[in-house]
């Protein structure tokens, strides 16, 4: 697996961890509510920054805050609302890592390619891809399920 994706170490790993959370909670946010203009621009810019290992706390600090408020742009309610779904909050990746095994080496596979599509500036089917694979993380699946959006994810990132 890449050196990004691994258990937080140092302030900068655990800020990336949330913001790859608020990533997830953004893309949920558009499975009931319409995207925004910048909400594609916004994801991938904030998966790409991800996957930098070197990249600085502030800058994930920023990309953190930038996401935040593109998924209060999405789905404005959510913030206040007085009865919270949860459809909308951002992914604890301690669930990842607490995962069991199987699950967990296929959830990092997924995040990877979203990662990598992310890197590819996607339309079409792989920015759908990379939503599908995000709201997917947030799913307590089993090997069974997770497998077949690993799979296209996957192949989506070699056509």
């Amino acid at each position: 697996m890449t050196d990004y994706l691994r258990t937080p170490d140092t302030p900068a790993d655990t800020l990336r961890d949330t913001l790859l959370g608020a990533l997830v909670g953004l893309a949920r946010s558009t499975s009931s509510e319409p995207k925004t203009e910048n909400t594609d621009a916004v994801l991938n810019a904030g998966l790409r920054l991800a996957a930098q290992p070197d990249a600085p706390a502030e800058t994930l600090q920023r990309m953190l805050d930038i996401t935040r408020a593109e998924k209060h742009a999405v789905a404005p309610n959510c913030a206040t609302c007085a009865m919270p779904c949860g459809n909308t909050t951002d992914y604890d990746l301690t669930r990842l890592w607490n995962a069991p095994q199987a699950v967990r080496t296929l959830k990092l596979r997924m995040l990877a390619a979203a990662i990598r599509l992310a890197q590819q500036h996607p339309s079409g089917d792989r920015q759908t891809a990379v939503y599908q694979v995000l709201f997917t993380l947030a799913e307590d699946w089993d090997e069974a399920l997770l497998l077949p959006v690993v799979q296209r994810a996957e192949e989506l990132c070699g056509e």
